[in-house]
């Protein structure tokens, strides 16, 4: 299936007369942050750190075969600073794909799921302190996956809105979970065996969508930006399968004004290659609540605040974990692709009558090409 479905794409691409240049693109994305960490692990450890955080680079094109159809594909990697063994680069959403104007775009290759995309629309701390003082560091759910067949409908009109609809078939090369370089593989050889699929409804002032995965490997027990209680546990990252629904919102003031918000519920799928300790997971309820204000008479600033929560219910006698963060600070925009950004956060951890609480602060610079 898998092969049938690359060489027909590929075949498509080769029988256009003429390629258009790939277009090369990225994101330079580097930060100064001061963690200071206090707690039953690191006490007066007063940490200063410079992060790469998003920092990104790809190739994308699009050939167009005829009035109706065209030929897309990407190839993205991520940079990361060298540290405590890490690799410098990291596959992002590697594809190729092809698009009917009527029926919409059928996409081959690793590719961000559809539920996580819908957390970029309300995060607006996506990407920061590389990946961790966002959602990410929160909550589950952001998940890449290897091998996936995607379709993306065409936008349907109503009234003065539109209705998007994605759905994601992933393929497993065994039967088993396991993390990939850059995402992960789902379990499973059989097409249909996990999913994950999203509705987003955009009008001009609202925002909204819903969204399912269905076995589809993530990381329960997140930490955030730095670790704490749970390095000595032992359900510390659990890595599973889940079965998880995540609703988001958005609405879009004429003032500047944006609020945004997440709801999310996550339970264990049992599948095989799941992490040992995932068995005491019973479910992970997670909020996200943020604003965003773009002042009137100053407009290349922006002021953020966020606060997201991830409670984690346990059980065979476990103590439930609960992680909340805040999260604040202020943009400003020299040009449509370069901003400085700083931010401040608050981040507590909690484990039965154990609780950790840590301080963040930062400056960062950013700029896409």
């Amino acid at each position: 299936m898998k092969s049938k479905i690359t060489l027909s794409l590929i075949s498509a691409l080769l029988a256009s007369p003429a390629f258009a240049m790939p277009q090369p693109y990225g994101k330079i994305d580097l930060s100064v942050d001061y963690m200071p960490r206090d707690n039953h692990l690191n006490k007066d450890d007063h940490h200063v750190q410079f992060n790469s955080n998003n920092t990104l680079f790809g190739i994308k094109g699009e050939e167009k075969l005829n009035q109706r159809f065209s030929v897309m594909y990407q190839s993205e990697w991520t940079f990361i600073l060298k540290r405590n063994g890490n690799e410098t680069f990291t596959p992002r959403n590697q594809l190729i794909g092809i698009q009917d104007k009527q029926l919409g775009t059928l996409k081959y290759g690793k590719n961000d799921t559809p539920l996580k995309q819908l957390g970029v629309i309300v995060d607006s701390y996506n990407h920061a302190v590389e990946n961790n003082a966002d959602m990410q560091g929160i909550m589950g759910g952001e998940n890449r996956i290897d091998n996936t067949l995607t379709y993306e409908s065409p936008a349907f009109k109503v009234a003065d809105a539109k209705i998007n609809a994605t759905l994601m078939l992933p393929i497993g090369p065994s039967d088993h979970i396991e993390k990939s370089k850059g995402g992960a593989k789902v379990a499973g050889k059989d097409i249909g065996r996990t999913f994950s699929g999203s509705i987003i409804y955009k009008a001009p002032v609202v925002t909204a969508g819903l969204a399912y995965d269905y076995a589809i490997p993530t990381n329960f027990l997140r930490k955030g930006y730095i670790t704490a209680i749970d390095t000595e546990t032992s359900t510390s990252g659990a890595f599973a399968a889940a079965n998880t629904i995540r609703a988001i919102a958005k609405v879009d003031l004429d003032n500047g004004l944006s609020l945004r918000g997440l709801y999310q519920n996550a339970e264990v799928n049992q599948e095989k290659g799941n992490s040992a300790n995932a068995v005491n997971i019973d479910q992970a309820n997670s909020w996200l609540v943020g604003v965003e204000y773009q002042l009137p008479q100053a407009k290349k600033w922006t002021l953020k605040a966020q606060y997201t929560q991830t409670n984690t219910n346990m059980k065979n006698g476990q103590e439930d974990r609960d992680i909340w963060q805040v999260m604040g600070g202020a943009d400003y925009a020299f040009s449509k692709n370069l901003r400085a950004y700083g931010y401040a956060g608050y981040l507590t951890l909690e484990q039965g009558a154990k609780e950790d609480n840590q301080l963040l602060i930062g400056q960062a610079v950013e700029w896409k090409f």
